[in-house]
């Protein structure tokens, strides 16, 4: 495992580090060097150089903004997060390295002419690159896309967000055709577990994850207004498999704690130093949320959410200390609150150190995919039971958190009692609900923040549930609805960047991303 980490690190050496717009597009290779390299020196580097910007950059802001984290005791912040005073230095790292680690997959699918046996490490870095682009136009609406990835356009145009959607759609049924297509191709050259740090070559998991990837993606239609949006999304549930995953799905290079950047993301971050002598700050100066606190210690008590008497077993496994003290959004508190569990950043147990950096990254938990289609079944728009699905979903975060990982050997953790608990609260059970999809997005938010954490954000923004207060003192009445184009941007492309005021982040307008308008 030591040898196929060390593996990805020569590889990434070979991944190109300039500017992320100086890359070929999707029709022509205009970069001689990144389309002459074989895939399989690069695959696995450009997996983990996306999915750890995802793990952690994308986790943080998303677990910020849906109320999940605050500030703990003896730390202050300027954190636009919990302050929404948004600039173009706001979080633009969450452009600038998406855009750098989808070039990479660019350079995989581009080198596809020159290796033509490689069909499967190519479809894998088309299925990624969506997953990437799909982000940017969440967050950001219009960006580069036609005329990006190109070395000789270093002023790339900006695409309408709806275009790039539609395109990214696209290039995920590519992906899928090509799998099939090589499948039945015995000279196609199979993918080994030490290039696909994934799910270790087998293509079959690579449909079933860019099926589950199109069922969030579609979705995101579920409120849209525009006329060609609603036919497309109900054309493309039509026609999507109902074959989504059904296990967690993880990723891992072998993680060692030999160096902080060949650990687990999430130790990286919120773990300690390799000398095991102190834990990070970001571990120090997270805290839970007082939001999901109350929700989880069974105190909150609102006209869309009730979780009172409602103790849920997850929260030991979620946070530091029970009952959850969290702290409250837009303040500076000076009594310490819960930090992370050990189980989230994994040290624990006698063989702590060893268990928090070796363990998996997540990419996405299986509850996900079940919270998923109990959404798309209850707005009718796959087959199935919605409140089945719904449940499996609960059945699949309890599992996940009575999961083993190293030397631990945890007690599990049984959701029967839960869900009968919880089915007379709005909000959290099924038949107190009338609004089914409040309690499925409340569940979601549960089973996946700390994980996964853009994804319930966008659906507060999408839904409105959970409906989680705003951080104290704010003088917006909503969450934004995107971020403003990074200063490099602005710099580099000021031709052709969109101009974005703050007031355009709070409102509805042409500026606003596409699932939203």
């Amino acid at each position: 495992m030591k040898n196929i980490f060390l593996t990805i690190i020569v590889a990434a050496s070979l991944l190109s580090c300039n500017d992320f717009l100086d890359e070929p597009n999707d029709n022509y290779s205009n970069n001689p060097l990144s389309s002459s390299v074989n895939p399989v020196q690069t695959l696995a580097a450009t997996e983990k150089a996306l999915l750890d910007n995802e793990v952690i950059n994308f986790n943080s802001y998303g677990n910020k903004m849906s109320y999940a984290y605050a500030l703990n005791s003896g730390f202050t912040s300027s954190d636009v997060a919990y302050r929404y005073n948004y600039s173009s230095d706001s979080y633009g790292l969450l452009w600038e390295n998406t855009f750098i680690f989808t070039a990479n997959c660019q350079d995989i699918i581009n080198s596809e002419t020159k290796f033509p046996l490689f069909k499967n490490h190519v479809a894998i870095a088309k299925i990624l690159k969506a997953q990437g682009m799909e982000k940017i136009i969440n967050l950001y609406g219009d960006a580069p896309y036609s005329e990006a990835f190109n070395t000789k356009n270093t002023t790339p145009k900006y695409d309408d967000d709806i275009a790039i959607y539609k395109s990214l759609l696209l290039l995920l049924d590519n992906a899928r055709q090509q799998i099939t297509i090589a499948n039945s191709d015995p000279s196609v050259i199979p993918v080994t577990s030490s290039q696909d740090i994934v799910f270790g070559g087998v293509m079959d998991l690579w449909t079933k994850y860019a099926n589950t990837l199109e069922l969030r993606m579609l979705l995101k239609l579920s409120n849209t207004t525009n006329a060609s949006l609603v036919t497309l999304r109900n054309a493309r549930f039509l026609a999507l498999s109902n074959n989504f995953i059904d296990a967690d799905v993880t990723y891992n290079p072998g993680f060692t704690g030999a160096t902080a950047l060949q650990s687990n993301p999430i130790f990286r971050v919120y773990g300690t130093n390799v000398a095991q002598t102190a834990f990070t700050q970001a571990n120090r100066a997270n805290a839970a949320g007082d939001f999901i606190a109350q929700v989880l210690n069974g105190t909150y008590n609102s006209a869309n959410l009730v979780s009172t008497g409602i103790v849920d077993p997850r929260r030991n496994r979620m946070f530091s200390t029970v009952p959850v003290s969290g702290a409250i959004q837009g303040t500076e508190t000076s009594t310490s609150k819960s930090r992370l569990s050990g189980f989230v950043f994994g040290y624990t147990g006698a063989d702590a150190y060893t268990n928090g950096t070796e363990r998996d990254a997540y990419i996405m938990l299986a509850s996900e995919s079940y919270f998923l289609q109990a959404e798309a079944a209850q707005r009718g728009y796959i087959p199935g039971n919605a409140q089945t699905l719904f449940y499996q979903g609960i059945d699949a975060s309890f599992t996940f958190y009575s999961k083993n990982f190293g030397t631990l050997n945890l007690i599990p953790i049984n959701a029967t009692a839960y869900k009968l608990a919880i089915d007379s609260k709005i909000g959290l059970g099924w038949t107190a609900s009338t609004n089914k999809i409040s309690c499925i997005m409340t569940q979601k938010w549960l089973a996946i923040a700390q994980w996964t954490g853009i994804e319930p954000y966008f659906d507060m923004l999408r839904t409105g549930f959970p409906k989680a207060p705003l951080p104290l003192g704010v003088s917006r009445t909503s969450r934004p609805n995107r971020l403003i184009y990074p200063t490099s941007e602005y710099s580099s492309n000021s031709a052709n960047v969109p101009s974005v005021t703050q007031d355009e982040l709070f409102s509805i307008n042409a500026k606003t991303p596409y699932y939203l308008q």
